[in-house]
């Protein structure tokens, strides 16, 4: 216990006390905005979409072509060649007959003989050159059973000397003034699609033959672009 303070004495030293410790509450945080976040949020997503989508359309047309066809250009068909080849009056439709053999002459014939074909398909065509000069081709497909034996049918009729199918001017199925056959004019083209041979003799008009050479120049070229009527005819017919 302290003594009494008297008066006139010295206080006696006591060490200050330290100012009571107050304590203060911290405020709290303000509150979220959840429609803010939610809002930042959809348009995160919204962005990485988009993104996305530009990331792969550059890839796609990277990669992938599309063949354009620019507005009123038409698109060729089929029958688009060098040559307007339009059906002759005399066969508007293509002529179909299974027995090959009989339509046809020499090596040919009897190759026919021994390897029957399926079918022959033939048509004539006609077409102006120089100015209008009247040129007749003669269209036949022959179908053979294999195209081993396609090829070798188109090979015999290759050669000279081996015959050929009968055009149709030299079968009279078609009669021109002038003209017995159209192996004549020296116009003449083949080819081989599968089991189809192709086969395309050509001459001109009897009224617009010219100089011999160059007459069988133009014929070439005019059996080489009848060739693209094979197919057609032979669809025609009900044949494929």
């Amino acid at each position: 216990m302290s003594a009494p303070y008297h008066p006139g004495q010295q206080p006696q030293w006591r060490p200050e006390q330290p100012p009571p410790i107050q304590f203060r509450q911290e405020e709290p945080p303000p509150a979220k905005n959840k429609g803010l976040q939610w809002t930042l949020r959809i348009a995160g997503l919204v962005a990485v979409a988009v993104i996305s989508g530009l990331v792969w359309n550059y890839f796609i047309d990277d990669t992938t072509t599309t063949p354009t066809n620019p507005a009123g250009e038409e698109k060729p068909t089929q029958s688009t060649g060098l040559y307007p080849l339009e059906p002759h009056k005399g066969t508007p439709k293509p002529d179909v007959d299974t027995n090959c053999a009989k339509h046809a002459y020499d090596d040919i014939q009897r190759f026919l003989q021994t390897n029957p074909c399926e079918r022959l398909t033939r048509q004539l065509f006609q077409t102006e050159v120089d100015g209008g000069r009247m040129v007749y081709a003669s269209v036949s497909v022959v179908t053979m059973p294999s195209e081993d034996k396609a090829a070798e049918l188109r090979d015999l009729t290759d050669k000279n000397g081996t015959g050929n199918v009968s055009d149709v001017v030299k079968d009279q199925l078609v009669k021109i003034d002038g003209l017995t056959s159209l192996a004549g004019g020296g116009g003449y083209a083949s080819t081989q699609k599968g089991r189809d041979v192709i086969i395309v003799e050509a001459d001109f008009d009897p009224k617009d033959k010219g100089d011999e050479t160059a007459d069988e120049k133009i014929l070439d070229a005019v059996c080489e672009d009848a060739l693209r009527k094979g197919p057609e005819i032979d669809a025609e017919s009900g044949s494929s």
